[in-house]
């Protein structure tokens, strides 16, 4: 259907009629000195879109106004601007059937390291609406909306409105949002997203600042987009259209909402220009080769292979879907914190590129596909880590019989070490499952012990999905001893089929003796009591319990430890002074990527500091990792409706932030 449009100017009458069964009309009045009202009438179910210009001689001289939705009754609406411009002439544009606007799933970090995801609250009865709002550091006018702002939160707040604002302007960072939500007062109020890659900005068209985007939660569409409220000034008057206020109490009466979209009069949101001749060859398929090929190549974890183009394009807007909510690629850590070595996140710039091509529609292009090159047919944990070679000797474990179905409890077995005849310093251990389709994990450590806390005394390797094999890092060893017990900690998952499992440590020695030898030891506790049904619940840890350190130390690596139930997990550091400070984040903790964390350069931890760890957990019906455990059947442990405490299964719950250290004489 073509657009209709008909016209009328400020002081005249309709001038445009019929092309309908119903015709597309503005009326216009004026009452003494009040803004110019339009009522727009036309054919039901179509929407209308509103427009002005100060005069008819250019045809680009046309400015949005605003959007309705005729439902069998006309709209009527206030041009606040028609009070300053003496001559405005109006048209109205009749739309082609509109389509739903789905809201865009996403995930992004606030201002205070914790993460959102706007899909966790899809269902909740308790969250009805979410209202998104754009913003920049140093707008004028959001700062003259802040005051109105507070009001809907405080109005809204309780009646199940969440309010997001969400930083995506270009130059802005987690420092500089921090101070100026400071500066408008606003430090306790919604929370702050850093949109560094400016995805959500364009998913959701936004151009200007304060842009307000209204999410109905009970079908997840967009159901307005526009200005706060259409004031000229720093005022609200007594002719203002609240239009934010007027969409949200519409949507919570369950009612059409109009205007569906409004001009917004504020500051132009500062986005990057957008990637010119994106192309396959040269700019995406390096980005998949740098972060995805590593897993979804032949024979390695990844639950298809990117092989070429082909598969790339036929599951594109999965990929869109799975980076923009940072699903993938599974690096965890907020990049606010620290710079770790072995960071497989994409970089802002990377995703940006990524989104844009996929929204553009994942164009081949010219060029060879650097993905049709051969690939690795094996990897670890198929075979032993290309970057260590073959191990200088290999200890194992029994052959292992895993059943088809059912709980399997951890098994801890026990190896003696025979492979040298004398105390030998590793430069690296890894471990290697046999069938790493049902080996959840694997630890092994010093000793006989049966705990799932043994491997603090003495820990040397460990195995989760997901882990990318390293030497212990430079300068760095740990001594095995002729002779000495080795527990092998073996966590199985049943997979519908019988299985046989024999895991095996590989051993790499050093040239020689380390200057620091590597320990392993943790923050934990085991009194922590996770509610039935919260959603959100903390509980804090100390290294050394009690105390403080009695050694300088270099922190080199990290890895957080919880079951399903965890949600969040942060490593802070206490100095002598006082002085605090964040050293690792991890605002959205996945149990099935139990990553290690190492850092770019050792952390360095004077005498007299201590190590305090942050865990959140998640004991909600949103939290989807219980849902994709629970089948309904023979595992109702996995439902919310328990208190859930300290425990080796997946249901139960565990806390443990270990560390990778050595103590060291100084300053390094």
């Amino acid at each position: 259907m073509k657009p209709i449009a008909v016209l009328c100017v400020l002081f005249g009458s309709v001038l445009a009629g019929s092309l309908s069964a119903q015709p597309t009309e503005v009326q216009l009045n004026r009452a003494g000195l009040d803004p110019a009202r339009l009522t727009v009438l036309g054919e039901p179910g179509y929407d209308y879109r509103l427009e002005s210009a100060p005069n008819l001689g250019a045809p680009e001289g046309w400015e949005f106004l605003a959007t309705f939705s005729l439902n069998g009754a006309p709209e009527s609406w206030l041009d606040a601007r028609s009070l300053s411009e003496p001559q405005r002439f109006y048209r109205s544009i009749k739309l082609p059937v509109p389509d739903s606007e789905i809201a865009q799933d996403f995930r992004l970090i606030d201002q205070t390291g914790r993460s959102r995801w706007l899909f966790y609250y899809f269902g909740l009865p308790s969250v009805r609406a979410v209202t998104l709002l754009f913003t920049g550091a140093g707008c004028g006018k959001l700062a003259e909306m802040t005051p109105t702002l507070k009001a809907l939160t405080n109005r809204f707040g309780s009646q199940g409105v969440l309010f997001w604002l969400i930083d995506s302007n270009t130059g802005d960072n987690r420092s500089n949002i921090l101070a100026e939500a400071t500066a408008l007062g606003m430090s306790n109020g919604p929370p702050i997203l850093h949109d560094s890659a400016q995805v959500v900005a364009r998913s959701y068209r936004a151009s200007g600042i304060p842009e307000a985007v209204l999410i109905n939660m009970a079908n997840f569409q967009v159901t307005y987009r526009g200005a706060i409220d259409d004031r000229l000034g720093s005022n609200a008057g007594p002719t203002t259209q609240h239009y934010l206020s007027n969409a949200l109490v519409r949507v919570l009466a369950g009612d059409t909402v109009n205007p569906k979209q409004t001009r917004l009069d504020g500051c132009s949101l500062n986005l990057k220009p957008t990637y010119p001749n994106l192309a396959y060859a040269t700019d995406i398929a390096p980005i998949l080769q740098d972060k995805c090929v590593r897993c979804h190549s032949p024979g390695n974890i990844g639950s298809f292979v990117m092989s070429n183009y082909n598969v790339v394009q036929s599951i594109a807007g999965t990929i869109r879907e799975q980076v923009i909510t940072g699903h993938m690629p599974p690096w965890h850590a907020d990049p606010f914190y620290s710079q770790f070595s072995n960071d497989a996140s994409l970089s802002p710039d990377q995703l940006a590129k990524l989104i844009q091509w996929i929204d553009d529609g994942a164009p081949r292009g010219l060029g060879s596909d650097p993905l049709a090159n051969p690939l690795p047919t094996t990897n670890f944990p198929a075979a032993w880590p290309a970057s260590l070679g073959q191990p200088d000797a290999i200890l194992r474990i029994p052959v292992q019989s895993v059943p088809a179905s059912g709980t399997i409890a951890y098994r801890y077995i026990t190896v003696v070490n025979d492979a040298f005849g004398s105390d030998v310093w590793l430069r690296a251990a890894v471990c290697r499952p046999g069938d790493a389709r049902v080996v959840h994990h694997c630890l092994v450590f010093e000793g006989d012990s049966s705990s799932s806390l043994g491997g603090l005394a003495g820990f040397y390797a460990g195995y989760v999905p997901g882990q990318d094999p390293a030497p212990f890092p430079a300068g760095t060893g740990k001594l095995l001893k002729r002779g000495q017990s080795l527990t092998f900690q073996m966590h199985y998952t049943a997979i519908g089929e019988a299985s046989t499992d024999q895991t095996e440590l590989g051993l790499y020695l050093a040239a020689a003796p380390p200057t620091y030898p590597l320990q392993t030891k943790a923050a934990y506790s085991i009194t922590f009591n996770v509610p039935a049904n919260a959603a959100d619940y903390q509980a804090t840890a100390q290294y050394p319990s009690g105390g403080n350190l009695s050694t300088n130390i270099l922190i080199y690596e990290m890895s957080p430890h919880m079951h399903l139930r965890g949600s969040r997990f942060r490593y802070e550091v206490i100095y002598p002074s006082g002085a605090r400070e964040t050293i690792l984040n991890v605002p959205n903790y996945i149990f099935h990527w139990q990553s290690l964390y190492r850092f770019a350069q050792p952390k360095y931890l004077p005498r007299g500091s201590r190590i305090i760890c942050t865990a959140g957990w998640d004991n909600s019906t949103q939290n989807h990792e219980l849902h994709a455990a629970y089948d309904g059947s023979d595992n109702a442990l996995y439902l919310p409706d328990r208190n859930v405490g300290f425990g080796e299964q997946s249901w139960d719950e565990m806390f443990i932030g270990y560390m990778n250290y050595a103590e060291v004489p100084g300053p390094q």
